[in-house]
């Protein structure tokens, strides 16, 4: 393994091991456990930030994937429920994971790409739409993956905001039930 993977490696476990708290990671803990010199750090990636964004990219990208089988549906499962099941998983995902998520979620925002962990959320919930046309598919994906995400990122402020606790898995469920209800209904 070459350092630059190395680097790599070290920082995905040590963000895994502090169960996605950031400050936690620190460039020395990286350096230490790469075997590499602190400053190869800054060389080969920029800054310990862009080197952690990235590490929680790929992070993120791992356990989104899962989220896009339909082992867990019946052949029978509506195609609205398809849609609202991914999105749960997916803002679930986000709630339980509040460094990475954030962190993916802002990196995605500042420089979107097509394979960006965003860009997967979307594709996914794609996958689950088969009644509409494509054009229709993107746009119904990006509204409710937008949705998710902005919703997320009122942290504390989400009933004031949208007048749902979305800490609160029964209001988080709600949430998209009506938004994926919303959405739906519109395409109609």
């Amino acid at each position: 393994m070459n350092i630059k993977e190395s680097i790599i490696k070290a920082t995905t476990e040590l963000i895994e091991e502090k169960v996605g708290d950031l400050s936690a990671v620190t460039s020395r803990a990286i350096a230490e456990r790469s075997g590499a010199a602190l400053g190869l750090i800054n060389y080969h990636f920029g800054s310990k930030d862009k080197l952690i964004e990235m590490c929680v990219q790929r992070i993120a990208n791992k356990i989104l994937f899962c989220f896009y089988s339909d082992e867990d549906m019946g052949e029978d499962t509506a195609e609205q429920e398809k849609v609202l099941r991914r999105a749960q998983k997916v803002f679930d995902f986000f709630f339980s994971n509040k460094a990475i998520a954030r962190t993916f979620i802002l990196g995605d925002l500042r420089e979107y790409r097509i394979k960006s962990n965003t860009g997967a959320v979307q594709s996914g919930l794609k996958l689950a739409m088969s009644s509409v046309s494509n054009e229709k598919r993107r746009l119904l994906a990006f509204i409710l993956t937008s949705v998710m995400e902005t919703a997320f990122l009122t942290g504390d402020s989400s009933y004031d905001v949208l007048g749902y606790h979305l800490d609160n898995k029964l209001e988080r469920d709600l949430f998209l039930a009506e938004t994926v209800e919303m959405v739906y209904r519109g395409v109609q």
